[in-house]
This record gives structure tokens, C-alpha cells and sequence, in this order.
């Protein structure tokens, strides 16, 4: 009963959190360099998604080892260091933790 608590309260301050931002700060009154920011929220919250994928195939598959993570990570900074696009970067990252999760962790 606690957790659902929890999560309800969660929730409602999450639900609270974006209808102030919306209502009471929209994102044309906020300064020029923190709305060119809000264009990398996605990329970002995606590129955590992913981290988290890797931690989890880290600790849980034994299969994939250290090296191979690390040589996908190296590839994902590569490449999002040239582009400078972290759009292409997630996607390059999403594809890696696909194909070392379905791929590399059956072998």
C-alpha cells in the first residue's frame, strides 16, 4: 500500500511540475539560451534510456563483456563528438544496445 502511495504522490507533483511549467513559465518567456536547450531534452532523456540499457546488460548478462561495451560507447562519443548531433548519436547508441542485447548476449 505504501508503493501505490508513492507512486500516486509522484504522480500528482509530476502532473503538478508540468502544468506550472506550461502555464505559469511558458517556453517563450524563458531566455534565448535555455530554449536552445530544450531542443536537446529528447535526445538527452533518450541517451538516458540507454545508459540504462548498458548498466542492466553490465550486470546482468555475463556474456557481453567489459570491452565490447566500452569499444560501443567509444563509437557512440565518436561519433556524437563529429556530428554534433545527439539525435544520430542516440540512435547510433539504441542500435548498439539492440544489437549487443539480441545479437551478442545470445551467443
Amino acid at each position: 500500500m505504501t508503493a501505490l502511495m508513492s507512486m500516486l504522490a509522484l504522480g500528482v507533483v509530476s502532473w503538478v511540475f508540468r502544468i506550472a511549467f506550461v502555464t505559469l513559465l511558458p517556453a517563450e518567456r524563458l531566455p534565448a539560451r535555455l530554449q536552445a536547450g530544450l531542443e536537446y531534452l529528447a535526445p538527452a532523456v533518450l541517451a538516458a534510456l540507454v545508459a540504462v540499457e548498458v548498466v542492466a546488460m553490465v550486470r546482468g548478462a555475463q556474456s557481453v563483456d567489459a570491452p565490447t561495451l566500452l569499444a560501443a560507447s567509444a563509437v557512440i562519443g565518436l561519433v556524437a563528438h563529429r556530428t554534433r548531433n545527439l539525435s544520430i548519436a542516440c540512435a547510433l547508441g539504441l542500435g548498439l544496445v539492440l544489437v549487443l542485447d539480441l545479437v551478442v548476449g545470445r551467443l
